[in-house]
């Protein structure tokens, strides 16, 4: 199953449509869909509440901004190794584990994320995963 599959797939299990996906995508900072990897990230304040980080409409100042929120995730990461740069603009990734809307975040350095993604490099096929 290549990663716009998996996207549309996860939608569907969720009981949302594909079209909501498009959506979503609208209101990222980044937005990337292709059948490799499909990425949907914004920028936010990881201080903020939570409803806030992932509410994909919500908006923050660009001074307030310090990590990225990881909407999405599907394919072969190891692509994103060409966005290093971008990643790094912010000190933090926040991604979300678990049943979706349970409340957690995580929180990881770019560092260390980018540091992940390098060693996914070396160590053969990377991680699947959203």
């Amino acid at each position: 199953m290549n990663a716009l599959s998996a996207a549309v797939s996860y939608y569907l299990n969720a009981g949302r449509k594909a079209e909501d996906m498009e959506e979503d995508g609208r209101h990222q900072d980044v937005c990337i869909r292709t059948p490799e990897l499909v990425l949907m990230a914004r920028r936010v304040d990881s201080s903020a509440p939570f409803r806030r980080i992932v509410d994909v409409r919500c908006r923050f100042a660009p001074e307030q901004c310090d990590a990225w929120h990881l909407h999405f995730l599907a394919g072969d990461v190891r692509k994103l190794l060409s966005y290093e740069r971008d990643i790094l603009s912010l000190p933090w990734i926040l991604t979300q584990h678990g049943k979706r809307g349970d409340g957690r975040l995580v929180k990881l350095s770019s560092v260390r994320f980018c540091r992940l993604l390098r060693s996914s490099v070396d160590d053969g096929p990377g991680f699947r995963g959203n």
